[in-house]
């Protein structure tokens, strides 16, 4: 697992500059996400929460520790796939703190970053579909802080529709033959389950509540 860290730490010096040519070559994918950003901010501003120095700073180290989990793989599984140490549990918790737009915004700056560090850029839809979306569904799950595990399992049901969607429509051409590609998508993908089970786990076993209002003192109370 750290050896698999330190490969892909390694990797990232060249990995963001054949990411940033690969936006640069691919101009309306760049253009989609920087409107898909500023729809976001404007999500935010409209829902009169401050940017301060404290929510951007909380919200880049929740992005900086998921990424870095997200590096760390438990295993690989057989038709595809990494599993994660419950990378997604910082976006989770800057959701339940301060609510889904938040949570959308850190979703879709994590996926941002995942961008940048691996670029694989076909075309607008497919970028926005398996980068930003995916991760801004995780955190939608801010939307129910009285449900939380409800919120949860809702958000990587989500989070694997927008995979789903990306692989059947624009990587059918790896479906083997015979088999159509949105069965081939929903295979591959179901690595999002075993993901989204273990985040799931490590909730319940935080002291959420704790740490949530640690975060922000007005997050509400967090049921499960």
């Amino acid at each position: 697992m750290f050896n698999t860290l330190l490969e892909k730490l390694s990797e990232i010096p060249q990995a963001i500059p054949e990411a940033i040519q690969s936006l640069i070559d691919n101009p309306v994918s760049l253009l989609v996400l920087i409107v898909l950003l500023v729809a976001l901010v404007l999500v935010i501003r409209f829902g009169r929460i401050e940017f301060s120095a404290r929510l951007m700073a909380q919200i880049a180290l929740a992005v900086a520790i998921a990424v870095v989990l997200d590096m760390m793989v438990l295993f690989r599984m057989p038709q595809g796939g990494s599993i994660t140490v419950a990378a997604m549990v910082p976006i989770y918790l800057i959701a339940f703190a301060y609510g889904p737009q938040v949570g959308l915004f850190t979703g879709f700056l994590f996926g941002l970053v995942n961008l940048l560090l691996g670029a694989y850029i076909m075309h607008p839809i497919q970028t926005l579909l398996d980068y930003p979306v995916p991760f801004m569904m995780i955190g939608l799950a801010g939307a129910f802080p009285k449900h939380m595990n409800v919120g949860i399992v809702t958000a990587n049901v989500l989070r694997f529709i927008m995979h789903v969607l990306s692989g059947g429509i624009f990587f059918a051409a790896y479906a083997p033959e015979g088999q159509h590609p949105l069965v081939y998508s929903m295979v591959y993908n179901s690595f999002v389950f075993v993901d989204g089970l273990i985040a799931l786990i490590v909730m319940n076993l935080l002291p959420v509540n704790r740490l949530v209002k640690t975060i922000y003192r007005g997050a509400p109370q967090i049921h499960r």
